[in-house]
């Protein structure tokens, strides 16, 4: 078993900068159908961080990040 992360979006003064097309073309493409709060990533490090990720290594996360830039 696994656990992959995948960090779209989020929501930023550079994405508030995009045009309505391309806003629609980029949540079309997330799993979630939202642009993420920077609030989803700090839970997401403050898992990783915490004990109740004790068991994560980090040596194959399978974590894929993607950058959306314009």
């Amino acid at each position: 078993m696994s656990m992959r992360f995948h960090l779209h979006a989020i929501e930023t003064e550079m994405s508030a900068q995009w045009s309505v097309e391309r806003r629609k073309e980029i949540i079309a493409s997330i799993p979630l159908g939202r642009i993420g709060k920077p609030e989803d990533v700090a839970e997401a490090v403050l898992f990783l961080v915490s004990d109740s990720a004790s068991f994560v290594t980090g040596r194959d996360p399978g974590c894929k990040w993607r950058a959306l830039m314009d």
